[in-house]
């Protein structure tokens, strides 16, 4: 037995040694700051730290969700569902990947404004309309690189999104 541990024992410190020196490394911690802009005023604006061990979203709206029904109808069976859509502004960036000098996030951009709702179909499976107006960007996928401003294409001359990636100095 004492023989055993003559053999395992630096074998078990080396391990003890590597395991010590990877919980003292710190996550990648990049903070991510976000300004949306109308008209060259900014309208949304804020920082989030985003991290190789937390994906959490940086989320900012002001705004409600419409319900409206939707009917479908396959041969003699009607289906209705309640279903909503977002009416207001709102900005929604979730990290896909932190590199230590780059991230990779998805950006979805909303400034709309509810102008009522209407019906359409067939007599016997009327659906609901929610009608707005307004910028409407889904998912689009940015690379930033640490330390650089970028702008993210909208679509629409009227607004801009500019992100820019740096070490979060906590």
């Amino acid at each position: 037995m004492h023989s055993l541990s003559k053999v395992f024992g630096p074998f078990l410190i080396a391990g003890a040694f590597m395991a010590s020196a990877q919980a003292e490394t710190a996550p990648v911690r990049e903070q991510l700051d976000a300004a949306l802009y109308k008209d060259g005023v900014p309208i949304v604006t804020g920082s989030s730290i985003i991290g190789d061990d937390g994906k959490a979203p940086f989320i900012i709206s002001n705004g409600e969700n419409i319900g409206y029904g939707h009917c479908t109808k396959a041969g003699n069976t009607i289906t209705l569902r309640s279903e909503s859509t977002f009416v207001g502004r709102g900005l929604f960036i979730a990290p896909a990947m932190v590199d230590g000098n780059k991230a990779t996030v998805s950006v979805t951009v909303h400034d709309t404004e509810f102008m009522g709702k209407s019906e359409d179909g067939p007599a016997d499976c009327r659906s609901q309309v929610v009608n707005k107006k307004g910028l409407v960007v889904e998912k689009r996928n940015v690379v930033v690189a640490d330390g650089q401003t970028i702008d993210v294409p909208l679509g629409d001359a009227h607004y801009r999104l500019a992100l820019k990636l740096h070490h979060a100095d906590l």
